[in-house]
């Protein structure tokens, strides 16, 4: 689903992603990133039904793409065109739906306005998606965030 094809294509992604847009202070995006998407859509594994669903496997909503967009940093515009080849003026929210890549572009870049430092542990990642990327408006609950990591840890 989403476009995902494999884990590995997945790790490899989001791993791409940060060695391009960082990593982040504490050197946790990765995990941030595959926790969101594991939150999210259980790795792809479901899809969300809602009228107003997200896009792709993290869920990416309207409202986030275009932040995102309007507020990117030209440096950051700059260093994805060169070090990826995509343009993002010319993405479209409706692209992220079968597209890893694209959806955890955003995701990354989503995060990345954040000023606070991604947190250490998984349990403080849940309270940190839950405020910055879920919201208060969104369904996802700190819980539902760390049982669905838990589940994850346990089929590895």
């Amino acid at each position: 689903m989403y476009g995902l094809v494999s884990y590995r294509q997945l790790t490899d992604t989001v791993k791409a992603v940060c060695d391009v847009l960082g990593h982040g202070s504490n050197n946790n995006a990765v995990p941030l990133l595959m926790e969101t998407a594991k939150a999210e859509t259980h790795l792809g594994k479901t899809r969300d039904t809602t009228k107003y669903a997200g896009m792709g496997i993290t869920q990416f909503d309207k409202i986030g793409f275009d932040d995102v967009l309007a507020r990117v940093s030209f440096s950051d515009v700059a260093i994805i065109r060169e070090k990826m080849g995509i343009e993002l003026s010319w993405v479209k929210w409706e692209d992220l739906r079968y597209n890893i890549l694209l959806a955890f572009l955003f995701t990354r870049l989503k995060y990345k306005k954040i000023p606070e430092a991604i947190p250490t542990t998984m349990e403080k990642r849940a309270f940190y998606w839950k405020q910055f990327y879920n919201t208060s408006a969104g369904r996802g609950t700190i819980g539902h965030y760390m049982e669905a990591n838990k589940k994850s840890l346990r089929r590895s």
